[in-house]
């Protein structure tokens, strides 16, 4: 993707090798069409169309040429090439180390009980008779009715 300062220096070279091509033109042209590209391919382009005689206007970047060619852009294989995940949806993912597959997984997997130790579940159930027996009493102050049932445990 090309920041501000490289679609100017672009623009710069350009209307350096076709002083008829304005600059202010060519940041617009390379701001709107070409603003996404890598700075590389994008400069190679351009200076392709520019020193082509038969170019006459930058335009003719937008079209497939032999300048989109000696960019390399879409050859194969880079260092960076991996196997693909094989399942559906997940061909963005390294077959080896698919995270999707992975979150699939741990969407899937149930939730592990934990067991207290005795003497934290006893400081447990004791917390929890506490908090019933001073809510029993907040309500007995109010002048509240019981429920019916009280949840024990």
């Amino acid at each position: 993707m090309l920041n501000e300062t490289q679609i100017h220096r672009l623009a710069a070279a350009a209307h350096a090798l076709r002083p008829g091509w304005p600059e202010k033109s060519l940041v617009t042209f390379l701001e709107r069409h070409h603003a996404n590209g890598a700075v590389r391919d994008v400069a190679i382009a351009l200076v392709w169309v520019a020193l082509d005689e038969k170019t006459v206007t930058p335009k003719r970047m937008n079209e497939a040429g032999p300048w989109w060619s000696a960019t390399g852009a879409g050859d194969s294989p880079s260092p960076l090439h991996f196997d693909r995940c094989p399942e559906p949806g997940h061909a963005s993912f390294p077959a080896n180390n698919c995270s999707a597959c992975r979150a699939e997984q741990l969407e899937n997997d149930q939730p592990v009980p934990t067991t207290a130790r005795p003497e934290q579940a006893e400081i447990n159930r004791a917390g929890a008779e506490l908090a019933r027996s001073q809510i029993r009493r907040q309500r007995e102050a109010l002048g509240e009715d019981q429920p019916e049932q009280e949840n024990e445990r």
